[in-house]
C-alpha cells in the first residue's frame, strides 16, 4: 500500500498520477490538499508557506501512519517539513513504514555557518527518510558522497509531469502557421537571463521573460525587445510557452537542479528548446537531436543557437517534433510513477545502480 501527498488539488483521482497507480493495480491512496508554495519574500516563506505545510503534514501523518488500516507499507512525502513530521511520528510510533522524501534539493550556501546549518539539517532529515529520490545523476552522487553515514537511501527518477491538452495547443499553434516571431524564457531559480539578452540583442525577435521575482531580472537594461511578464502562472504560463516560435532556457549555475521543468512543459508541447548544458540538464535531453545546448555563460554560442531556430523552421520543427516523442516515453506523469513504483518494489541492489 502506497500513501502519496499531493499538494497540487484536494482530489487527485482523476488526474494521471492515479489514473496510472490504477492502471498497473498498485494498492494506494492518496491525501491531497491545495497548498501555494509561491512566495515572494522569506517572510512570505516563514509565516504563510511553513505554516501551512506544518499543518498538512501534521494531519496526513496522523491519518496515513496512525488511523489508516491498512497502514501504508510506503509513505511518499515532497518536503523537508513532511519529512521532519512524518519521520518523527514513524519514530515515536514505531511504525513499520518506509518513508520516502519525492525531491531532495540542498542548495548550496555561500557562508561557512549557513554550510554548517544546511549540512546538520540535511543530515537529521536524512536520518529520518529511508529513500531520497534525486532528479539528476551527478546529485545522487554528490549527497551519497556529502551524506556518507546516512541511513538514507538515494536514488535517480528523472523529472516526470503533466501538461493538459497539450495536443490541443499543439494543434492551435500549427494552425497559425507559425507567424509569431516571439521567443520566451522562464523561470526563477539559477536563471542567467543577462547573458540571454546580450545574445539576442538586434536579432529579428522579440523576448519575453516570465518571471515573477524582480531579483533574477533586476539587471536588465529596459529595451523594447524584451517584456518581462510578472504575473503569468498555470493556464496562462502553458498557454505562453505554447505560442512562443520556441524557448531558451538560460542557466547560471552547472551542478543545481534548475530548468528541468520548463525544459520538459516545453518539451510536451512540441517546442524546441536551446538549454545551457548543465551537469543535471544533461540527464533530460541530447544536443541536437531533442534540445540544444550551449555552454555556461556563452553569449556567441547562445547567439548562434537562437539564430539556428530562428532561420530555419524545418530544423525548428524536427527538434520540437523529437522532444515531444521523448517526454511521453520518458517523461510523462505515467513514466514518473512507473519509475516510482519500480524503485519501491525491486532489489535494492539493482535500484542503486539504475
Amino acid at each position: 500500500m502506497l500513501h502519496f501527498f499531493p499538494h497540487y488539488a484536494q482530489d487527485v483521482e482523476n488526474h494521471p498520477f492515479a489514473t496510472e497507480l490504477r492502471r498497473m493495480k498498485v494498492p494506494y491512496r492518496m491525501f491531497g490538499r491545495v497548498i501555494n508554495l509561491r512566495y515572494k519574500s522569506v517572510f512570505s516563506l516563514l509565516f504563510r508557506v511553513y505554516p501551512c505545510l506544518v499543518y498538512f503534514a501534521l494531519i496526513s501523518a496522523v491519518r496515513s501512519l496512525i488511523l489508516s488500516r491498512p497502514r501504508p507499507t510506503s509513505a511518499i512525502i515532497n518536503t523537508d517539513v513532511e519529512a521532519v513530521i512524518f519521520g518523527s511520528i514513524r519514530r515515536l510510533f514505531r511504525i513499520p513504514v518506509t518513508i520516502v522524501l519525492e525531491s531532495l534539493i540542498i542548495t548550496p550556501r555561500r557562508s561557512n555557518l549557513s554550510k554548517k546549518i544546511f549540512h546538520l539539517y540535511f543530515s537529521f532529515i536524512l536520518y529520518l527518510v529511508d529513500i531520497a529520490i534525486c532528479h539528476s545523476r551527478i546529485e545522487r552522487d554528490r549527497y551519497q558522497r556529502k551524506f556518507p553515514k546516512s541511513r538514507c537511501r538515494f536514488i535517480f527518477i528523472p523529472y516526470g509531469t503533466t501538461v493538459s491538452d497539450r495536443q490541443k495547443l499543439i494543434a492551435a499553434f500549427a494552425a497559425l502557421g507559425e507567424k509569431s516571431a516571439v521567443i520566451v524564457s522562464a523561470g526563477r531559480s539559477g536563471r542567467d537571463y543577462r547573458t540571454l539578452a546580450d545574445a539576442i540583442r538586434g536579432l529579428p525577435c522579440k523576448l519575453h521573460i516570465i518571471c515573477d521575482l524582480p531579483a533574477p531580472v533586476a539587471l536588465l537594461e529596459k529595451t523594447s525587445q524584451i517584456d518581462i511578464i510578472t504575473d503569468c502562472f498555470e493556464w496562462d504560463y502553458i498557454e505562453a510557452i505554447a505560442n512562443a516560435l520556441f524557448i531558451v532556457i538560460p542557466l547560471a549555475a552547472d551542478e543545481i537542479s534548475a530548468g528541468q521543468m520548463v525544459l520538459l512543459q516545453s518539451s510536451a508541447l512540441g517546442k524546441a528548446v536551446v538549454i545551457t548544458r548543465t551537469a543535471t540538464t544533461i540527464d533530460y535531453a541530447t544536443d541536437g537531436q531533442d534540445a540544444l545546448f550551449v555552454d555556461l555563460g556563452d553569449v556567441q554560442q547562445l547567439r548562434q543557437a537562437i539564430l539556428r531556430l530562428l532561420d530555419d523552421p524545418n530544423y525548428r520543427k524536427n527538434i520540437g517534433a523529437n522532444a515531444a516523442a521523448r517526454f511521453e516515453r520518458d517523461h510523462s506523469t505515467e513514466a514518473y510513477v512507473q519509475k516510482i513504483v519500480a524503485a519501491l518494489t525491486i532489489p535494492r541492489r539493482d535500484a542503486d545502480q539504475r
